[in-house]
């Protein structure tokens, strides 16, 4: 080869050499991004999003509730609730009927007869007065749907009780009572319970 095209080649080469050199220094350099700060990445889809399709869009149907209100649910019970019902007594026919039937067993066994004061209620005798003797105090009753008077000493039973006292102060008329143990019946599911009570008449007073 000749030697002054090589010659020529090389300084061509290294004209170009510096030339590159010196548009590389002129370039400014990229600016140092922050330590930490996220890297961007570019994902390939291979189709641009144009947003929801038409098929995909639902109308809006209200369910009727109110997403404000708060509902509350109904407490259901654990288990039914027992109902009490109160138990009314025989009619005073009825009663009269079974007493008279008393009366006559008894005398067919020459027994003692029943006291007359059991055909009634106490809610139906009205105490009239009291008094004590030597065999201590005894009252007199009446039976508000006969109006019979009967006399009455403590232990007398009548048709839902008994007297359990009778007492007052010579002294003083007003202290003057008689105190009846009364027996109601109550029906629990269909089970008869008896309640008890304890009554205090005094004569005048109707209860």
């Amino acid at each position: 080869m000749n030697v002054k095209k090589i010659k020529g080649m090389t300084f061509s080469v290294l004209l170009l050499s510096m030339a590159v050199t010196a548009l590389a220094q002129d370039k400014p350099a990229p600016a140092a991004k922050p330590e930490g700060a996220p890297q961007a990445q570019q994902v390939s889809t291979g189709k641009e999003y144009l947003g929801p399709t038409a098929d995909s869009i639902r109308p809006y149907r209200s369910s009727g509730r109110d997403p404000f209100k708060k509902t509350v649910k109904p407490k259901t019970p654990r288990g039914k609730q027992a109902q009490a019902r109160m138990l009314g007594f025989p009619t005073l026919d009825v009663r009269r009927a079974e007493f008279r039937q008393k009366v006559e067993q008894a005398r067919a066994r020459d027994g003692a007869e029943p006291d007359p004061v059991s055909q009634y209620l106490v809610a139906e005798l009205d105490v009239t007065g009291v008094f004590r003797d030597d065999r201590g105090y005894g009252a007199f009753v009446r039976a508000q749907p006969t109006g019979t008077m009967f006399f009455v000493r403590n232990g007398v039973r009548c048709f839902n009780g008994e007297i359990l006292r009778i007492g007052g102060d010579a002294s003083d008329p007003g202290s003057a009572k008689v105190v009846f143990r009364e027996v109601s019946y109550q029906d629990l599911n269909g089970k008869q319970t008896p309640q008890e009570r304890v009554v205090t008449k005094a004569p005048g007073e109707k209860k």
